[in-house]
């Protein structure tokens, strides 16, 4: 697969407008590169009030990895004022989860790596 770094710039994008659309402040993002893959953490103050929103958000990134899917429609991921690609997002991780404590909203976001990415 090409583009791998920007697919992961593009996964970011997408994290922050969603956790600007909570009204999350103090927003951290960091970025995790293993041997064999991709972890992104997203970390925001949370007051509450989206709960329905976390829920379909949750709901979304949940959706099965396509691969196929993602070479063609990558590229439109945080570049709509519309709506949101979040479907998309979901198609391009491994796995999700988000932890709510003590007034902080944490989405920890997993990628594999492609198998020409680990072994160059």
């Amino acid at each position: 697969m090409k583009h791998n770094k920007k697919r992961i710039v593009k996964i970011v994008d997408e994290l922050i407008i969603f956790l600007f659309s909570i009204n999350s402040t103090n927003i951290n993002v960091n970025i995790l590169e293993n041997n064999d893959e991709y972890e992104i953490t997203g970390i925001g103050n949370y007051n509450g009030g989206h709960d329905k929103k976390i829920e379909k958000f949750v709901k979304l990134l949940n959706c099965p990895k396509h691969e196929e899917m993602e070479e063609c429609y990558w590229e439109l991921t945080g570049e709509s004022d519309v709506g949101s690609e979040l479907a998309l997002l979901g198609m391009m991780i491994d796995d999700a989860s988000i932890n709510i404590d003590d007034g902080k909203l944490e989405i920890i976001l997993h990628r594999s790596k492609s198998s020409s990415e680990i072994f160059m």
